[in-house]
């Protein structure tokens, strides 16, 4: 049977993973669903597949996901993203995310991502982190019984 990456791998950890660091709800970006109450964060799948290595069953690849607190107060996401940018480097952080094999590799960009909404502003910040995985894909080949030479 051929099998294929999910990245709901992915999502699930960090979403695990944000609710511990820092107790809130995190959704995906830029998608139609009901905005929750604040404060929550979204995660934005920026780079799906930076490839390390070609052409191998169970190769590895990275993946790089935005991460984006949002609230009404400047400095309550800015303390939200620090907890959960330290949570992440953390042991207990990068454990949530090994019980699913993905390694967090990288995180930067922490910055201010403020929203200009009608005649307010959202309160916006975050970070990029940059997730290590394992290619899943197993090709359904048929095997070679026999040879004749």
């Amino acid at each position: 049977m051929t099998t294929y990456f999910d990245y709901k791998i992915i999502t699930s950890s960090l979403i695990k993973a944000v609710k511990q660091a820092t107790g809130v709800v995190c959704i995906e970006g830029d998608s139609s669903a009901q905005q929750p109450p604040y404060p929550f964060a979204t995660f934005t799948i920026t780079s799906p597949r930076i490839i390390n290595q070609h052409d191998a069953e169970g190769s590895q690849f990275e993946v790089v996901v935005s991460l984006t607190y949002h609230d009404s107060s400047s400095i309550s996401v800015l303390n939200l993203a620090k907890r959960c940018e330290s949570f992440f480097g953390s042991h207990n952080g990068r454990t949530i995310f090994l019980e699913k094999n993905v390694v967090v590799v990288d995180i930067d960009n922490f910055d201010k991502r403020d929203n200009f909404i009608s005649i307010d502003f959202e309160r916006t910040a975050g970070f990029d982190v940059t997730l290590r995985v394992a290619e899943t894909f197993v090709d359904d080949v048929p095997n070679i019984d026999n040879i004749i030479i």
